[in-house]
């Protein structure tokens, strides 16, 4: 039968190690021997310390916790990641919730718990294949799934990093991917810019990079149908959320509208394209996007037509033709002296 002390009373001015011989704890030149019958409960430094502690609480200052610590508040990285929540759900999409372990992976468990779930998943994607399929299967329309959830990469330390990534899947193909990641940088008060992509599990041409992460068509592989994917890296979308988001005051005079189009070698990417005519254009440009890609015998092998919309607009007054002209002219010689851009149209 297991040992049971006296009252607490007769052992508070007593040494600790006396305590803990009266309780069983054989001392030892490195420490204490734990009694067979507590080796279960006692196998920390900790434990130790509780064995003692609680003969000796009427010594122990009454302290209350740090107040910043009783109150309930989120930090800015919850309050971000809820945001991104509202944005996808206000979009239509539904947030789900996978298992993180899967089947296979780099990151192998020692001790599996089952086949199912060998692994630690280094991509959050692929855990909303199975649900989009079982929803489609059903004969649910305009599927749009989201998760928000913690990824693992191997950094050969004895635990791996782990990262939070938002990653989507929508019936709709490359559309619909591209207009939900614009929501989420939107909402952090951030802009895209995109590169190239050649992920395997993306359909070639139709697939987009960012500098946290991708979008595009999943290769029709992976899924039937037409579907658009994202994943982002969520913590380095929160690093680069500005504190204070500024706005623009909304002009009351009507902004002048240009279609421009360069032919490019294959090479050249969207995004240094796009980040020139931004500094080329100047305090007036107030949006820019790229609505088109060519390519064909009319330009010729190995090379690309991007065309782009630009709005111009100004606080003061109504721009005309010949105040975007010069504007116009700049963009043209910068693409060309960079790039060797050629204008179609």
């Amino acid at each position: 039968m297991p040992y049971q002390p006296p009252l607490p009373a007769e052992y508070l001015n007593m040494p600790e190690a006396e305590i803990l011989g009266r309780i069983g704890f054989e001392e030892l030149k490195s420490g204490f021997r734990v009694p067979t019958w507590r080796a279960r409960d006692v196998t920390r430094e900790v434990d130790l310390i509780e064995e003692v502690a609680r003969f000796k609480l009427p010594e122990i200052p009454f302290t209350l916790p740090r107040r910043e610590a009783m109150f309930g508040r989120l930090t800015r990285e919850q309050r971000l990641r809820r945001q991104v929540e509202d944005v996808l759900v206000g979009a239509g999409y539904a947030e789900v919730y996978t298992p993180t372990f899967v089947a296979d992976g780099d990151l192998r468990l020692p001790e599996p718990l089952s086949a199912e779930a060998a692994a630690l998943r280094t991509v959050l994607y692929a855990s909303l294949l199975d649900p989009a399929r079982r929803n489609a299967a059903n004969g649910t329309e305009d599927v749009a799934l989201f998760e928000i959830a913690r990824v693992y990469r191997g950094v050969g330390a004895d635990l791996p990093e782990e990262h939070w990534h938002v990653a989507g899947i929508a019936d709709g193909g490359f559309a619909e991917a591209k207009w939900a990641v614009e929501q989420i940088y939107s909402a952090l008060g951030l802009e895209p810019s995109y590169g190239r992509a050649s992920e395997p599990f993306l359909h070639p041409g139709k697939a987009a990079c960012t500098a946290e992460g991708w979008l595009g068509e999943l290769h029709p592989a992976l899924l039937d149908g037409v579907w658009g994917a994202f994943e982002l890296d969520l913590d380095a979308l929160v690093g680069s959320a500005r504190e204070v988001v500024a706005f623009d005051p909304v002009s009351p005079y009507p902004d002048v509208r240009q279609d421009l189009a360069f032919v490019v070698d294959e090479d050249v990417a969207a995004a240094e394209l796009f980040a020139v005519i931004r500094e080329s254009a100047g305090e007036l440009l107030r949006e820019l996007e790229v609505f088109d890609e060519y390519r064909g015998e009319q330009i010729g092998e190995g090379k690309r037509s991007l065309a782009f919309r630009l709005s111009f607009g100004s606080l003061e007054r109504t721009l005309t033709d010949d105040d975007v002209a010069p504007l116009r002219a700049s963009i043209v010689d910068a693409l060309a002296t960079r790039f060797g851009a050629i204008l179609r149209a």
